[in-house]
């Protein structure tokens, strides 16, 4: 009987601190507030000018190594010069998720084709391209021959290629 005292005691003080003092009301008013327009809610009027920020330590250091390695691109040959990108053809010899299979194919690649062999990861993909060519033909070419060599499902795609690689390949032909 001694236990259920307790025990009921326990429940009643436990419930009973549970519960708090502090009452929940509801604002019943009826009162009509002025409706807020969206400029007042937004504030605009920040002016970059009138930001007083120190000058940043990283920028003299930017300034000396550019000075420090300034080239003479005159004095360079043309075929460096002109190594920038275009837009031409390329044959896909393999899309994959595997990077080992990837790898594989482009080790077995460079070693069939006579042609630059690039892997791209576009995820979730690993994709074997092959040349750098600026008309469609060349790129034909070659996806026969990657035909031949057992690359059955090679493809020719539109992407940037390296201009002077293509340059360099027309000049020796």
């Amino acid at each position: 009987m001694r236990t259920k005292y307790f025990a009921g005691l326990f429940v009643f003080i436990l419930l009973s601190a549970c519960a708090g003092g502090a009452k929940v009301s509801v604002d019943d008013s009826t009162e009509k507030k002025a409706p807020v327009k969206n400029s007042q809610l937004l504030d605009e009027k920040f002016d970059i000018d009138k930001l007083q920020e120190p000058a940043s330590p990283i920028t003299p250091k930017i300034q000396n190594q550019l000075e420090s390695h300034d080239v003479d691109l005159s004095a360079t040959p043309e075929s460096s010069v002109s190594d920038q990108e275009m837009i031409g053809y390329r044959v896909q010899i393999l899309q994959t998720q595997d990077s080992e299979d990837a790898r594989t194919v482009q080790n077995d690649a460079i070693v069939q084709l006579d042609a630059d062999v690039y892997s791209i990861f576009d995820s979730p993909y690993y994709k074997i391209r092959v040349g750098d060519f600026t008309v469609r033909a060349d790129a034909e070419e070659l996806l026969q021959r990657a035909i031949d060599k057992g690359y059955k499902s090679s493809w020719i795609v539109r992407t940037k290629i390296k201009a002077s690689t293509s340059q360099d390949s027309l000049q020796e032909e």
